[in-house]
């Protein structure tokens, strides 16, 4: 199982860095094997990297922190 996590608060994105972070300021979007597969495999992550010039994937820590970029990312999924 993987999971998509999102900081409800600036101080969850810093306390993130250090692995400190409570559940309680995470949201959290569980995703099976294979949702994660079909996520991957649609091209929306390399399209939303392209655009953004971010590098999501399995192991890299990346954010989109700017109302413009969730734009486009909204846009994109």
């Amino acid at each position: 199982m993987k999971f998509i996590c999102t900081p409800l608060t600036k101080e969850a994105m810093i306390l993130l860095d250090t692995d400190d972070c409570p559940i309680s300021l995470l949201a959290n979007c569980p995703l099976t094997h294979t949702e994660y597969q079909q996520l991957m495999g649609s091209g929306v992550i390399d399209k939303i990297n392209n655009s953004l010039g971010k590098m999501i994937d399995d192991y890299e820590d990346e954010s989109i922190n700017t109302n413009e970029d969730l734009k486009k990312s909204l846009y994109i999924l």
